[in-house]
């Protein structure tokens, strides 16, 4: 008797601006993907177009998927022919019983689990996002590229890609060396005096233009520290503005391109989940207490 594999893959919750409805689907593949046949098939193309609102990778995605659709049955579109993923349900609702999971169903999860046992690189991954406004990108998750504890030389917290280039690392300290941290952002961060005295107090380095396929204006920013030294810096003058200079043309040129990184492999999409889920979590308790 033959045993066939579970299924991995990702299962994804779908907003338009164009209908109050939410579409909840599964795929083996990357949901950009599929993201784009939705996009140009009855009876969805007609709501769209959809983007990604929240997702899991799982082991089992046709599994997951099932347990989705038969949780909201009764919220269940049926006055949309052909098709039986569309609810009638607020996005929250979807995204509360994705966070709701058996872990045991969440692919790496305890990679995700490292990463917030250890507070301060949490508390420094949760900032690097916000501030680089990386999860305006969902979409195009697979072009860039987030690596959590990667197997590389010398050893990293993360790697983070956008499409073939690396735009911020932090490395693992050793006995002989701290931990250095690079950002990758454009020249507008010579402009501000406050910021290049922070980099010189830690021991910075700066190196202009390392793609040879970059845009030109850019610059790696390196400088050792601990998390908390990393976090601090995000808020130096003129970083955030640099950061975004670079990132958004880059994110930007990602996006028409359409194509995947040839790192989508390590791309660790629970975290970025998580992280999305935290920060949103973060925002709504200040709204509440405003």
């Amino acid at each position: 008797m033959t045993t066939t594999a579970s299924p991995s893959g990702h299962v994804y919750v779908l907003t338009s601006a164009h209908s109050r409805f939410i579409k909840i689907g599964g795929t083996a593949h990357a949901p950009l993907k599929r993201i784009r046949e939705i996009n140009a098939c009855t009876p969805y193309k007609a709501h769209g177009p959809w983007t990604l609102h929240d997702f899991r990778q799982v082991t089992d995605w046709r599994n997951v998927e099932s347990q989705l659709h038969y949780a909201l049955r009764s919220k269940l579109v049926t006055s949309i022919l052909g098709q039986k993923e569309i609810f009638d349900v607020a996005a929250q609702n979807a995204s509360d019983y994705l966070a709701e999971l058996d872990p045991s169903l969440i692919v790496k999860k305890p990679t995700i689990d490292r990463m917030f046992q250890d507070a301060e690189f949490a508390v420094y991954m949760e900032k690097l996002f916000r501030t680089t406004a990386i999860l305006n990108w969902l979409d195009i998750q697979g072009g860039w590229t987030f690596s959590l504890f990667p197997s590389t030389a010398g050893g990293r917290y993360f790697t983070l890609n956008i499409g073939r280039h690396e735009v911020a690392f932090s490395s693992l300290a050793t006995p002989q060396w701290p931990t250095v941290h690079m950002v990758y952002m454009d020249q507008l961060v010579y402009d501000f005096e406050e910021t290049h005295r922070w980099l010189s107090a830690h021991s910075g380095e700066l190196s202009e233009d390392r793609y040879a396929s970059s845009k030109g204006h850019s610059v790696a920013v390196f400088f050792s520290g601990t998390m908390v030294d990393a976090a601090e810096f995000l808020d130096l003058p003129g970083v955030r503005r640099a950061i975004l200079a670079y990132w958004g043309e880059s994110l930007a040129q990602l996006q028409d391109q359409g194509s995947q990184s040839l790192f989508a492999r390590y791309h660790h999409w629970n975290a970025v989940a998580e992280l999305r889920r935290r920060i949103q979590g973060m925002d709504l308790g200040r709204e509440r207490a405003l």
